[in-house]
């Protein structure tokens, strides 16, 4: 299972705030957040074959230029499944996470899963709940992390199998 994970300047450890500037890039390898992700993938015999990033900044005034660009890459990598986030109650990242997974949706067969919380981010997830696969995580800083990242691994395997994800949405995610 070949998993591209996208995260904003902040998590994927390139600065905090003051770099939301960052333009988008990506390594092959898991970066920041991404790296505890894939020490669950393992266990499911996965791995993060790519960390894409942007500033949440950068995102905003560049929002289809990043968007493209992430798609043609992760179709470009042959990833089976892309996960953005975890965004924590980031509401910058999440909203930039929402718009990203809309787009790949309609835009690419890879399916897409979003990691984010509800915290300063209730709006959000009741706007894109009904179209999006949105994970449960923490605030950051909260607790229940170690459920969420098995919880996402759970998901990639679901979504790459193309099983029935009913049951698991109504167990991990919003609805």
């Amino acid at each position: 299972m070949k998993v591209i994970v996208i995260l904003d300047q902040i998590q994927s450890g390139l600065g905090g705030k003051e770099r939301a500037d960052t333009e988008l890039g990506g390594k092959r390898i898991a970066m920041g957040s991404a790296e505890t992700l894939e020490k669950n993938l393992k266990k499911a015999n996965g791995e993060v074959i790519g960390t894409f990033y942007c500033g949440t900044d950068y995102y905003h005034k560049n929002a289809e230029v990043v968007q493209s660009k992430f798609t043609k890459m992760a179709e470009k990598m042959e990833a089976d499944v892309v996960v953005i986030g975890p965004t924590y109650d980031y509401p910058e990242f999440s909203t930039m996470a929402c718009e990203l997974a809309t787009y790949f949706q309609g835009n690419s067969a890879i399916p897409v899963l979003v990691a984010t919380a509800v915290e300063k981010n209730e709006e959000l997830v009741t706007q894109y709940k009904e179209d999006l696969t949105i994970i449960k995580v923490p605030k950051k800083g909260g607790t229940g992390l170690s459920d969420s990242l098995k919880a996402i691994v759970k998901g990639c395997e679901l979504s790459v199998n193309k099983a029935d994800m009913t049951e698991f949405k109504s167990q991990y995610c919003f609805s």
